[in-house]
């Protein structure tokens, strides 16, 4: 990618989500819109990634194949470099327990996969992505 392909980049995007499918559409949808999409199929590389790279946001599943989102999300805000990273749960759940303990755990948002399309998506992170 060229220096000027780079500088018009919107932000750096980390989605945790271990359904290839729907890594894909994302992929495809937030590339479309100009943002820079970095993935992880699993909790422990998207950990690793998040404090490795600079993120804008971070969009994750809560059904992990190695760890809940939740635990990650819990592993990410005792981190200085990550305590301030907006991050978007999304998940199958729609248990409202489980949404309060994300929202405690300073998630902006617990979505519902089956509720939102990838363009709905989209626009919920480009509301909490630093411009």
């Amino acid at each position: 990618m060229s220096n000027s392909q780079e500088d018009n980049l919107l932000a750096v995007v980390l989605l945790v989500e271990d359904d290839i499918t729907l890594l894909r559409l994302y992929e495809a949808k937030f590339s479309l819109e100009g943002y820079k999409l970095l993935t992880a199929r699993d909790g422990a590389t998207g950990l690793k990634i998040a404090l490795e790279e600079p993120i804008d946001i971070i969009l994750m599943d809560v059904g992990l194949p190695d760890q809940s989102g939740l635990e990650v999300l819990k592993k990410l805000r005792k981190e200085n470099r990550c305590r301030t990273i907006p991050v978007i749960m999304l998940t199958n759940n729609a248990s409202q327990e489980e949404r309060e303990h994300a929202l405690k755990l300073d998630a902006k948002e617990y979505l519902i996969k089956a509720m939102h399309t990838p363009e709905s998506v989209v626009e919920m992170a480009r509301k909490y992505i630093r411009t």
